[in-house]
């Protein structure tokens, strides 16, 4: 199995199922098909049997590059990361 050495060992037998390569095939084959001919730059998320379309990349806040010196990026950088929402959690929600 593909994933049996990344550490799951510890995971009970109904969690390690949820993350079982069965589930994501479906989706890959329906993907496959002249049926999704109309879906395309998207991502999908499978966990068991939930399948959801992840709602994108958005632009968050913006700066204009002051400069070509990396270097002096820094300070700008930090800042309009410390402005951006938070990452979502690794289910793929927003922490609350």
């Amino acid at each position: 199995r593909m994933t049996e050495n990344l550490g799951m060992g510890q995971l009970p037998e109904e969690q390690k199922e949820r993350m079982s390569p069965r589930y994501i095939a479906p989706i890959v084959v329906w993907l496959a098909s002249a049926d999704s001919k109309d879906v395309t730059g998207r991502v999908f998320d499978v966990s068991g049997r939930a399948l959801s379309v992840s709602e994108g990349w958005h632009r968050g806040p913006t700066i204009e590059l002051p400069t070509d010196d990396p270097a002096a990026l820094s300070d700008d950088v930090k800042r309009i990361v410390s402005e951006a929402r938070p990452n979502a959690n690794m289910s793929g929600y927003d922490e609350e």
